[in-house]
């Protein structure tokens, strides 16, 4: 199980001599975006939030609905444990709060591989610490599986309440890894800020702003999230975008 195609397509690679591995991937980006609804189930708000952001109304959130039936095949052995690979960014570790909660019943067949904060060998052979599962070189990544471990019952029972809080006690619009799996809310426009500092009274490339941003300031929150942002600062009066640029507002 990992969170992203990105992310997937490099363990795919790896891994590809076990004929006997399937890959679950998590399409959503759970450190974004409402979390619960009193009109809408989940699969359904999480969908009706990414075709806003993307304009795509094509756009399906069906994580939760896969995770039920993977559920379901471990009651029936057809799978027989699952492994999940974390690392330390918010997506990660949403995720994983997300995977405790409703998969509490099979403790035991639950592992983890957590890479965050431990050392790999980068392509030259040079020590490096990577952010993300996507950053691990092909050739460590049976090394970071030799990390597998159970999910331990003290760890269901505490790390497994955190998606609770996430979603009745704070449900907000930006969640971010503050520490080793803590998150703290934000609200929805928590890097306009940001944003705002970047664009200037010259037209810039939208994807050129983001990735010069998200680079910087280490935000895990994809680009469409903060394009998105863009687009509604320019229904705010904010900045005006042309095709693919952006620029300041000049009436402000």
């Amino acid at each position: 199980m990992i969170v992203g195609d990105h992310a997937a397509d490099l363990l795919k690679r790896a891994l590809a001599d076990q004929a006997d591995t399937d890959f679950f991937v998590i399409k959503d980006v759970f450190n974004v975006g409402p979390l619960r609804s009193e009109e809408l189930s989940f699969a359904a708000l999480r969908t009706e939030f990414w075709r806003t952001v993307t304009g795509d109304n094509n756009v399906v959130a069906d994580d939760l609905n896969r995770l039920m039936e993977l559920s379901t095949q471990l009651s029936n052995e057809q799978v027989k444990k699952i492994y999940f690979w974390m690392s330390g960014i918010p997506a990660d570790v949403c995720s994983y709060f997300w995977l405790l909660h409703f998969m509490k019943k099979h403790l035991g067949k639950v592992f983890v591989i957590n890479i965050n904060g431990l050392p790999f060998l980068d392509d030259e052979n040079r020590l490096f610490y990577p952010q993300s599962i996507a950053e691990l070189p092909l050739r460590q990544v049976h090394k970071a599986l030799r990390l597998a471990r159970a999910i331990s019952p003290s760890e269901w029972e505490t790390d497994g309440d955190e998606w609770k809080r996430l979603i009745f006690e704070e449900n907000a619009g930006v969640r971010i890894v503050t520490g080793a799996k803590q998150v703290q809310s934000k609200p929805i426009d928590f890097y306009d800020k940001i944003l705002l500092e970047q664009v200037n009274q010259n037209n810039q490339k939208i994807a050129r702003v983001v990735a010069k941003i998200m680079e910087k300031h280490q935000i895990h929150t994809g680009d469409l999230f903060l394009i998105w942002r863009l687009r509604e600062m320019q229904v705010a009066g904010l900045v005006s975008i042309t095709k693919d640029t952006v620029s300041m507002n000049k009436n402000l």
